[in-house]
Formats: C-alpha cells, structure tokens, sequence
C-alpha cells in the first residue's frame, strides 16, 4: 500500500501503529471487520481519555485509507470505517513567529559559529555546517516546505540559473511548484560555496552530514533547538513552525489564499483557511490603520 499511495515513512509507521491497535482492541480478521467494530474501536478511544479529536481522527484516516485499498485489490466490497461521525476537531490558531523572531532566528546559526566554531551540543561539525543550517532555515521559512520535503531536495533544482521556482514532491507523491526568493537562493549559494567540490552531485542531496550523507532529520531538529535559544526563543518549537510562519506571514501581508495553499501543497482550502484567523495584534493593528475614527 506505501508503494501504491506514495506514502511518506512517517505515515506508513503512523498507519502500522494505527492497525496495531485496532487488532489488539479484539478484531484481527479484517475480512470480517464490520461498522460496528470500528464504531467500538471509536467509543473506545473516545472513553479512555486519552485522545483528543484530532487523534481520533488521525486514526480512523488510517482505517478508512486501509479499507479503500483493500476496496481496490478487490478483498473488500465495502468500507466499514467510513460512515461514521467523527469527532469535530478544534480549530486552533498554529504557533507562529512574528517577523522580528524569524529574522533573528535566521541570524542565529552564523552568530553561533562565531562564538564557538565548528561545535554545536559538544559535538565537533564541519566549518559549512551553520552556513547549511542557515540555508535550510532560509528554505523552510522561504518557501513553506515540510523538512523531510525540504531534506529530500537533489542539488540539480538549484542549479539553473535564474531559476525561480523548484519542483517539490509531497504528500502522497503529489508535486508542487514553490518560489525560490532572493534571499533563499544565496543562502544556498554561499552554503554550497563552502562544500566540499567532489560532494555537489547533481542528483545526490542538496543537505548534506559530516561525511556528505544526506541530513539527518533529528540532527537538524537538535540544532535548532540551539539556534531558538540563541534567538531568545521557544527551544521547543518544531521546523513545522517555520511553515507556520510562512502562510501567517503571507496572508497577513495580503497574499491570495489560493495561491497559498497551492503553494504549501494542501488539497484542501480548509486547511489553509485556518492561517487567516486574526490574532489581536492583528486585529488592533488593522482596526488603526482602517478606521478613521481609530
């Protein structure tokens, strides 16, 4: 099913998790799987506690793309999961970073290389590491990329001169166009000016690890941590974020919604819609410059 569905590995080892679950929660023959079992399976999620609405949710995602695909090989004439009511999520308004934060968190990873160079978390790095850092943090927040997107780029899409726009494959195998800004095109010159000459493939990895392997994930989720705390920020906040602050920040300054979720890839306006809600700051700050008697 991961093959057919172009399913990411994160997603393939969230939906395992899911099916785990269900089958240990009494029904393992999933021939005989029927609506009431996943209606007990649902009221049991519900009943611990444990779970919120977008959990639930999340989880009965998974049973229903299982179900389906079963559908497809022709295992299953129809789908038990998908007739039931749902818990409604809650609309919450994601963490963002305002301008400011963002360019001094862009600042960080140079700032740290001066104080204390080549060392991040005690452990030695090469001298272009920040600078690929500060790339990455740049292409993130540039161009509202997920990380494992982003980490997954070749080298060949930054290549062309006067490129202005990259070819992103996302969820689901789906590709996107997303626009590469000055600003991310020099980060990515000045950090591929610092590599190693016989490690920029063309088709190999545009991030690259300490012995030119593809960046790990969790390295770079480590160093970010450190670059939040040099900016004075929340250590704890996530790469996601910086997506976050990409769409708040476009909206904000009056992009067009459509545009925006083509360009974060989501194929639902729903999605996206949920950048739009005012903050107060926002709200004060629209009322004084709109209102004439403000």
């Amino acid at each position: 099913m991961a093959e057919e569905r172009g399913l990411s590995a994160h997603t393939v080892r969230n939906y395992r998790q899911v099916l785990s679950e269900f089958q240990a929660a009494g029904k393992v023959d999933w021939d005989q799987v029927g609506e009431q079992d996943c209606r007990n399976y649902l009221h049991g999620l519900a009943g611990k506690g444990r779970h919120g609405p977008a959990s639930v949710r999340l989880r009965f995602s998974a049973l229903r793309t299982f179900f389906q695909w079963r559908q497809s090989r022709g295992e299953r004439t129809n789908n038990p999961a998908s007739g039931l009511r749902l818990p409604r999520p809650r609309r919450s308004l994601p963490r963002f970073l305002s301008e400011e934060q963002m360019v001094s968190l862009l600042e960080a990873p140079l700032k740290m290389a001066q104080k204390k160079p080549g060392k991040l978390a005690g452990r030695k790095e090469p001298a272009w590491a920040k600078w690929r850092d500060t790339a990455l943090l740049e292409l993130l927040y540039g161009t509202g990329l997920r990380l494992g997107e982003a980490l997954s780029l070749p080298w060949r899409g930054f290549h062309e001169e006067g490129k202005r726009t990259l070819r992103v494959r996302g969820k689901g195998g789906k590709e996107r166009l997303v626009v590469l800004g000055d600003a991310v095109r020099n980060a990515m010159k000045n950090y591929e000016e610092r590599l190693p000459m016989n490690w920029r493939r063309e088709a190999g990895p545009a991030f690259l690890g300490p012995r030119g392997e593809r960046l790990c994930a969790r390295v770079f989720q480590r160093n970010l941590k450190g670059y939040l705390a040099e900016a004075g920020l929340d250590p704890s906040l996530t790469p996601h974020k910086l997506r976050h602050s990409f769409a708040t920040h476009l909206l904000g300054r009056g992009a067009d919604l459509r545009a925006v979720q083509e360009l974060l890839g989501h194929a639902r306006l729903t999605s996206t819609e949920i950048y739009t809600r005012v903050t107060p700051e926002r709200l004060r700050g629209a009322y004084g410059k709109a209102h004439p008697r403000a």
